[in-house]
């Protein structure tokens, strides 16, 4: 398995990814990440800067945005298709968390 540099990143909450790293890592155009903010499947993190060119986006949407990326060349997915398909991955995402931290709630009651 070779992992490439641009895949050593840490997703978390806390770090950061320009626009133009999005777009490098996300497999979509521009003009796509830029309609999915506009729909608002996907939120900058300071919502307040106008200017696309400065946006910064929360490290943890790479995951769904890849996952995104490679639906929509498996499926040739429509582009008004993306923001819906966004939204259902990162609800997704977050039941999936929520699962996992009940699982673990539950594990730890019967010890």
């Amino acid at each position: 398995m070779n992992i490439n540099e641009t895949e050593l990143i840490w997703l978390d909450e806390q770090h950061e990814i320009s626009l133009a790293e999005l777009i490098a890592l996300s497999g979509l155009t521009e003009a796509e990440v830029r309609q999915l903010v506009e729909s608002g499947a996907l939120t900058p993190t300071a919502t307040d800067k106008p200017n696309a060119g400065t946006w910064s986006f929360s490290s943890h949407c790479i995951v769904s945005i890849r996952k995104l990326s490679r639906l929509k060349h498996d499926f040739e997915l429509e582009q008004n298709a993306l923001g819906l398909m966004l939204i259902f991955l990162e609800r997704i995402r977050t039941l999936e968390y929520q699962l996992r931290d009940l699982e673990h709630a539950a594990t730890k009651s019967h010890v």
